[in-house]
């Protein structure tokens, strides 16, 4: 057999990862452009009308999930009793339920005087005082959305996940920057990016050394409350404080992160996390008496809610219900009191949703038939109107308590229905549409004086809003209300549809040069493979036997180049950098295919529909995960139909038959503990308060070890089958310390499953179309050492727990990266196996990696129009990570078989293969 170069194509490689780090952005130039519009003008309700409410008091129950919250259930609420008492306010317990005795004029027919709950000062107010609501939250549930979302009322991009446990520079308007002055208590992961640079925000947090896993997070709870508690001490004896407290437009934030914490550490349905659940309750009911004893004017708002809630597994971050759901409870000055729903409302509740919401709103219950079946038999509050909103909906609802401008760049719609009815709701819906379209007008403004007049195109929708603006105007002279409201809900939905359409202006023709530059891409792929070993001068030099009309036209293409430029810039005369660098690629690509014209092999178009099956059946498993299971099935029958008699095709079906089963596991079946630890261990393992640190010191010296015992094998002359072997289990501690369910018993079948492919490879006669089904098994073989354990969704959701062999205080770039660290291993083991694979057959992994890449690229394409911007979050936050994903395979091919190669390859016994 002929050895084929190994030399790596640097130049190829390093423009392939250009290109694709540049590509990958696109979709948030098309589809997810910043809602961030410079120089709108404040709209604030006009001073002749005073608002309800002189303040505004946020408590925000980090990670609280709706159902733990609103369920008919007091279990392990006593745990918040004791919880009070270790920080010395045992006069926060009740003394008595908070239901009203049966002779009270607030009882109403429906009301259970005995129904046990565990928050019952908050469903006291829900009965007898204020409105509630479910809140449903944008994607990724991370705390920086979702509090920047309640707070500016604006969906971050979705690339600021990224910045969610950093302290940024508050780049967007919100609700405390207009106000007179603001107080926020709470993590440091929150309250300082609110603050920043704004004097009359002041802010107290906790060490972040505080947020450790292995103590009772309650505690940063009670932490929240003594500082409530001691700034209104202060006030009382500090006239200047007293003043600034008592200004009007004054907010007080309460951030409490125990709930999160516990439920990260314990999981949402143990003692710790409800007794948390109860605890915030009582410190709740604490704050208001605290507030109201001092103020004593009734000019106060509350205001209840989470940022985002709690899988069953302890994570959060995607867009499943459990997720999304959070509660919503607002009471005090100008917000409605308790409605009872309609008689004839039997199997469902009654929802008041008057707003422009109610579409996306409905859409969202509609995909949660289950939660709400099971809401309306748990938590018995059918009985009462409930009001969802979505929670970017919750800022322009503070800044109408207060009367402050909403926030620019705000796409809130004021839930108006928690107001109470007459002229101030009414002044006060009408501005938040003038606000929503004063938004799209500067958006559509900024887009026109950027864009050549004759291809400029209007949103027609928005011509009409200046007459509804001016008929709405009218009404307030006859006081119609209602028309006011409905009319503004029209000149809403024509400013949100007008955003919408000028962030995504530029979509058909950046859509069209990205297609290009990926199909001249691939084209540039194919062509390097064809004519390996591929070296980076023919990427920039012509042939030496080009003929004088190939060099004349390549002349001819480096005009385009600037040809192309002078296009962008007629097309938009300030089109950002990166649309340069989006038209450039297919340009310098399509030179390079005329100097170098190439057609697909005969065994490449042999394969074709195998090829494009199996790649349409991996796209279909990235939402489907059960598909990976059908492709081993698939890769079985195609192994046995070219073999049938040979004893190593038995072993390569069987071993891909035992893969068949991970795909269908549920990726949140949780801790399997009885199948790695003996019953002794599990005692110990239920007492990490005494026993953390040693055990962590000795994970951590096992892994180190095995790794060490990796490196140090790599010094002896052995052969490749038995170095990857040794790979394997060097590697193996490493996974089974941070795995906590099934994925031991994958990573060994997996393994065992990779030594017969090599074997089975092996023993394949080389045929044409052979390199192109190599490299797409290795590419089913890497997505199945994700998929087979996990899905976008539980990546994306921290699964933090399976951490806490290793770290116990809570930080966010460890964890995350010890996450990571655990999805490369398999990819690391599958490309060190199809390392040797290639060097056993005499073959360049380098060069079938590039076919990988190709393959790859395919999905890229397929996979940058299934971009959702529109539909459920959990689709939109999956679509962007398949995208992001396929795309860094260009990133992931080389530099995998680069630490391949160095286990592998690095002592010269290397060429040993036998």
């Amino acid at each position: 057999m002929v050895a084929v170069s190994s030399a790596v194509p640097r130049g190829l490689l390093a423009l392939g990862v250009v290109f694709h780090m540049v590509y990958v952005l696109s979709i948030f130039d098309i589809y997810f452009k910043s809602p961030v519009v410079a120089n709108i003008p404040p709209v604030a309700i006009h001073s002749s009308y005073p608002p309800p409410a002189q303040r505004l008091v946020v408590f925000v129950a980090d990670g609280c999930r709706a159902d733990r919250f609103f369920e008919l259930n007091d279990t392990f609420s006593v745990f918040a009793h004791n919880k009070l008492r270790a920080a010395g306010l045992g006069h926060l317990i009740p003394t008595a339920h908070w239901w009203v005795p049966p002779w009270s004029e607030l009882t109403h027919t429906h009301r259970r005087p005995d129904e046990p709950t565990r928050v019952p000062f908050l469903r006291h107010i829900i009965q007898h005082k204020g409105s509630w609501g479910v809140s449903h939250t944008g994607v990724p549930t991370e705390s920086r959305p979702g509090h920047v979302a309640m707070f500016a009322g604006m969906y971050e991009d979705v690339s600021a996940v990224t910045r969610g446990w950093q302290s940024n520079p508050v780049d967007f308007d919100s609700i405390f920057n207009t106000s007179n002055s603001s107080f926020l208590f709470g993590s440091p992961d929150i309250v300082p990016m609110f603050a920043k640079n704004m004097p009359h925000v002041h802010e107290h947090h906790y060490s972040s050394e505080e947020e450790d896993f292995t103590k009772d997070a309650a505690a940063l709870d009670t932490w929240v409350y003594h500082q409530v508690d001691d700034l209104f001490t202060a006030a009382t004896a500090n006239a200047s404080l007293n003043a600034q407290i008592r200004r009007p437009q004054t907010i007080i934030f309460c951030h409490f992160l125990g709930i999160d914490s516990n439920g990260h550490a314990h999981r949402p349905m143990s003692h710790e996390y409800l007794a948390n659940v109860a605890l915030v309750d009582r410190l709740v009911e604490g704050i208001e008496r605290r507030v109201q004893e001092f103020f004593k004017d009734d000019r106060t708002a509350f205001l209840f809610t989470a940022d985002h809630g709690m899988s069953v597994q302890g994570s959060h971050g995607d867009g499943a219900p459990a997720n999304t759901r959070t509660p919503l409870v607002v009471w005090g000055a100008g917000i409605t009191p308790p409605m009872q729903a309609a008689a004839t409302r039997a199997t469902a509740f009654d929802l008041d949703v008057p707003t422009h919401s109610h579409d996306e709103i409905y859409a969202q219950l509609a995909a949660q038939t289950e939660q709400e079946r099971r809401a309306f038999e748990d938590w018995n509050l059918h009985h009462f109107v409930r009001k969802d909103v979505l929670q970017a909906d919750l800022a322009p609802l503070a800044a109408a308590l207060l009367g402050m401008p909403y926030p620019r760049n705000s796409v809130g719609v004021l839930p108006f229905a928690y107001l109470q009815q007459g002229l101030y709701r009414a002044r006060a819906v009408a501005y938040n549409a003038q606000a929503l379209f004063l938004h799209a007008q500067k958006l559509m403004q900024t887009k026109r004086e950027v864009t050549l007049a004759a291809l400029f195109r209007r949103f027609p929708r928005l011509d009409d809003c200046s007459v509804l603006l001016e008929s709405i105007e009218r009404a307030f002279g006859a006081k119609a209300y209602r028309a006011i409201e409905t009319s503004s809900q029209a000149v809403i939905g024509h400013a949100l549809a007008g955003l919408k359409f000028y962030q995504q202006y530029d979509w058909f023709v950046l859509s069209a040069i990205i297609t290009t530059g990926y199909l001249c891409w691939m084209a540039v792929v194919y062509t390097a493979v064809a004519e390996w070993p591929f070296s980076t001068s023919q990427l920039v030099l012509l042939p030496a036997r080009a003929s004088a009309p190939t060099r004349a036209v390549d002349g001819m293409l480096l005009l385009l180049l600037a040809a192309g430029g002078l296009a962008m810039r007629i097309y938009s005369r300030a089109a950002p950098p990166m649309y340069y660098a989006y038209l450039a690629f297919p340009i310098v690509f399509g030179r390079f295919m005329w100097r170098h014209p190439s057609s697909p092999s005969p065994g490449v178009l042999a394969h074709a529909m195998w090829i494009v099956v199996s790649l349409e059946l991996i796209a279909w498993g990235y939402f489907t995960r059960e598909i990976f299971s059908l492709l081993c099935l698939l890769m079985a029958l195609y192994a046995y139909t070219q073999q049938p008699h040979s004893r190593m095709t038995g072993r390569w079906v069987a071993a891909l038959l035992s893969l068949v089963v991970f795909p269908w596991i549920p990726t949140d079946v949780g801790d399997v503990l009885g199948l790695v630890l003996s019953a002794g261990t599990m005692y110990t393992l239920q007492h990490p308060v005494h026993s953390a640190t040693p055990w962590i010191a000795l994970n951590w010296a096992l892994c180190i070890g095995s790794l060490g015992r990796l490196a140090a094998a790599m010094r002896r002359p052995t052969c490749l089958r038995t170095r990857l072997v040794e790979m394997m289990l060097a590697i193996a501690p490493l996974y089974l310390l941070l795995s906590i369910s099934f994925e031991v018993w994958f990573y060994v079948a997996f393994c065992v499953a990779l030594l017969v492919w090599v074997e089975f490879e092996n023993g394949v006669a080389t045929a044409p179309g052979n390199d192109v089904r190599v490299a797409l098994w290795y590419l089913m073989l890497f997505k199945l050492s994700f998929f087979g354990t996990g899905n976008v969704a539980s990546m994306s959701s921290f699964e933090i727990s399976s951490t806490f062999r290793f770290v116990t205080v809570f930080s966010p770039f460890v964890m995350g990266g010890l996450l990571v660290f655990k999805i490369l291993l398999p990819m690391v083991i599958v490309t060190a196996a199809f390392d040797v694979l290639t060097t056993l057959r005499g073959d360049s992994p380098y060069r079938l990696g590039l076919l990988v890449v190709l393959l790859s690229d395919v999905l890229a394409i397929q996979f940058f129009y299934l971009v959702q911007y529109e539909g459920s979050w959990k689709e939109i936050g999956n679509s962007i990570s398949n995208f992001g994903i396929v795309n860094a395979m260009i990133l992931f091919t080389p530099i995998l078989l680069f630490v391949s190669r160095l286990c592998l390859h690095r002592h010269p016994a290397h060429a040993r293969t036998d």
